[in-house]
């Protein structure tokens, strides 16, 4: 298959990305020099772009150059004698049939683009005198120079490659057929297949050469001696052998060597199909389908083998709040910004997938856990640094991302639950405030979430409260982060079962608005009495609710007096003190300090040195004052006019 530099690659360019991805993650295609908006005219900036090509690629498209005007005036000058009328008509209609070709570009994977114009080359060397198939080669490109303008040096070199390609086959086919011509005999089987063979090597290892001296691009990644690639080419040249021995039998049995043609030209899309059902569209990250199925054979592999591996689960946080705010093309931005950062992290090997939504998944092969938490900080490091122009805005856009990482053998020595086991991770992450990147841990990840959809579940029912209660995504988990902050500072052990419990009641403290009716709970205006008695009803009605569930009792009781005040004014039983669950009062003082620092509809959000005072004014009566200072101190205030005293009094 004939693939061009032109279409493939720019000869100018010498920063270039990776062609290709060998493990499944796609880099984006720089725009060929043919395709640029403002085409260039020759002898200007053509001579700039060639001039700025390194100096062995000059030498070799010198040379190039050369050997085909060299090969070319050879066989035009000493080969054959006077075309007869059939040699002519064939040379017509084979000229305007890979001219017509030469216009319809297959883009394939790998960057590599392919046309049908091979087959009817082939057709011309196995018919045609040499002397015809040195017009032909210039011919053929023609319309494509006059409709696409590339750069002269470019053509030029196409034009040359094509007609080394042909005359190369030409004189293999003559020396091993003796000059029979075609007919029916495995001397000129052997000869064709000979000829087509000597076509694909010389087209595959000009075009590789070229892109490795101009462009610093090895064999290797250039793939232009893929299987695929040379199959293609192959099947290609055959039918041109086809359409030869139909014109040698008759020339209007030449359609029946070109309608197979059409039909190969229509699988040649099926690649560039296939790959668009492996990439999300959005973002150029593999599907959550093929991301899944690449995964299961490299946990397979690393289960066999044993050697180490990583799973990232990278979460962009508070989308939802971006695309309510600036809107989904907004929103689109920051996925497509986050994803290109992505892209920058990966290593040779790595691929990365986008899940759903705002969630996506990184797998490193062979990596261990140090070098795993580094790469998922330098991701974190790279979408935070992403910028998104806002119109009508002088501040731009900066999105955040918390990453979980989860590494085979060690930590997680199940392989099977290496994603599992990385969520679990990215959740840990946003209780910490988001924007951060947390280690696996199984047995507690075990411990606290025993059943597979448990955590899905109450993370579900938190969405669903914050838009049920107040139309705040988000505030759950804020609150759910600094009331686990403050259990930690209090010396509650992680993972243990009042740690659990609070962990669990933050997330559905509200479940029992649930049944509060939406002209209650929506209101605009003040309350009345029987409104607002029907509204404290939420706590009790959570409780009901979530004692029936064994692994909740705990929460249930932690919900039933989240309201209730440290000096008994609250409800539903007015409790008071050590009467209280120590996890309602410490949830009391991370709700309230949330509660002031977040908009409101009737006001807009406070600072926090604001929080800070009303919550310590109101330290021995709405809040227990060991989770006061527990506050101060994982807020890190240095107080030097108050001071908390632990039995209740402010001094």
């Amino acid at each position: 298959m004939a693939k061009h530099p032109v279409a493939e690659h720019s000869l100018a360019e010498h920063s270039l990305e990776q062609v290709g991805n060998p493990n499944g993650v796609r880099t984006p295609a720089l725009p060929a020099t043919a395709e640029e908006d403002s085409p260039k005219a020759v002898g200007g900036a053509d001579d700039e772009e060639t001039r700025a090509l390194p100096s062995s690629a000059r030498s070799y498209l010198a040379a190039v150059y050369a050997a085909a005007i060299g090969v070319g005036a050879f066989a035009f000058v000493f080969a054959g004698g006077r075309p007869s009328g059939e040699d002519v008509a064939a040379f017509a209609i084979l000229s305007g049939l890979a001219a017509a070709a030469q216009l319809f570009k297959v883009d394939a994977p790998n960057r590599h683009s392919y046309h049908t114009t091979p087959a009817f080359l082939l057709a011309a060397v196995l018919l045609l005198d040499p002397s015809l198939l040195v017009p032909l080669g210039l011919i053929i490109l023609l319309p494509e120079w006059v409709r696409y303008r590339y750069p002269w040096y470019i053509q030029s070199f196409n034009i040359a490659t094509y007609l080394l390609n042909m005359l190369a086959a030409w004189a293999v086919f003559h020396a091993v057929a003796s000059h029979s011509g075609l007919n029916v005999s495995w001397q000129v089987a052997a000869a064709t297949g000979l000829a087509a063979a000597t076509f694909i090597v010389t087209n595959h290892a000009l075009v590789g050469l070229v892109l490795w001296l101009a462009r610093g691009i090895p064999l290797r990644d250039s793939h232009v001696f893929e299987r695929d690639s040379l199959e293609t080419d192959a099947t290609l040249l055959f039918l041109g052998a086809g359409m030869a021995v139909f014109w040698t039998i008759h020339p209007s049995l030449m359609t029946l060597g070109v309608a197979p043609l059409l039909l190969f030209y229509r699988a040649l899309h099926v690649p560039q199909l296939q790959e668009e059902a492996y990439y999300d569209m959005k973002t150029g990250l593999l599907t959550a389908r093929r991301f899944n199925e690449l995964l299961g054979d490299e946990l397979s592999s690393a289960k066999r083998s044993g050697r180490a591996m990583a799973v990232l689960m990278a979460d962009l946080d508070l989308l939802r709040d971006v695309n309510n705010t600036h809107g989904h093309l907004v929103g689109d931005q920051a996925l497509q910004g986050a994803a290109q950062a992505i892209k920058r992290c990966l290593r040779p090997g790595d691929f990365a997938g986008r899940l759903g939504g705002e969630e996506f998944a990184l797998v490193l092969p062979a990596t261990d856990p140090d070098t795993a938490f580094a790469l998922a900080e330098r991701v974190r490091e790279e979408v935070a640094a992403v910028v998104i122009p806002l119109p009508d805005e002088d501040e731009p856009l900066q999105v955040t991302m918390s990453l979980g990482v989860a590494t085979f053998p060690d930590p997680c020595p199940e392989s099977e639950k290496l994603l599992h086991h990385a969520d679990m991770a990215v959740y840990r992450s946003k209780l910490a405030g988001r924007n951060c990147s947390s280690v696996a841990i199984p047995n507690l990840d075990e411990a606290r979430f025993p059943e597979g959809s448990y955590r899905g579940t109450l993370e579900s029912l938190a969405f669903a409260l914050d838009t049920r209660g107040s139309g705040m995504d988000g505030r759950t988990l804020q609150i759910t982060a600094l009331a686990l902050a403050l259990a930690s500072d209090m010396g509650i052990a992680e993972g243990s079962g009042e740690w659990n419990d609070l962990e669990r009641a933050c997330l559905l403290h509200d479940v029992g608005k649930f049944a509060i009716a939406s002209s209650i709970l929506f209101k605009a205006t003040s309350l009345t009495e029987d409104e607002w008695c029907e509204m404290k009803r939420h706590s009790e009605i959570g409780w009901h609710m979530l004692r029936q569930v064994g692994n909740l009792k705990g929460a249930a009781e932690i919900v039933r007096c989240h309201h209730e005040h440290y000096d008994g004014s609250g409800y539903p039983g007015g409790l008071r003190a050590e009467e209280i669950p120590r996890g309602a009062r410490v949830f009391a003082v991370a709700d309230a300090f949330d509660a002031i620092t977040s908009d409101r509809p009737y006001r807009d959000a406070r600072s926090h040195e604001v929080a800070v005072e009303e919550i310590v004014a109101n330290s021995g009566t709405q809040f227990d004052p060991q989770v006061v200072a527990a506050l101060l101190r994982v807020l890190g205030y240095e107080r030097t006019r108050q001071v908390v005293d632990v039995s209740g009094a402010v001094a």
